[in-house]
């Protein structure tokens, strides 16, 4: 089984991220029915403000449900 870090890396290549997560983000997401640990890490663009990006299947999934329940 790969870490964390490991899949970030192969997912974002040259990018830095933290594996670290806002904790009130992961409260937020826990409530909403999801546990994001191990499938998202903190994700710092170049350019523009830090975001939460999936690097498992079930993240990709769990983003997609959230992206589409935005009002």
């Amino acid at each position: 089984m790969k870490t964390v870090n490991q899949l970030a890396e192969e997912t974002y290549p040259g990018d830095t991220f933290d594996t670290a997560l806002p904790q009130d983000w992961v409260n937020a997401m826990r409530e909403r029915g999801f546990d994001v640990r191990g499938n998202f890490v903190t994700l710092y663009p170049f350019v523009g403000v830090p975001y939460m990006a999936p690097i498992t299947d079930q993240g990709i999934r769990i983003a997609a449900v959230v992206a589409s329940t935005v009002r």
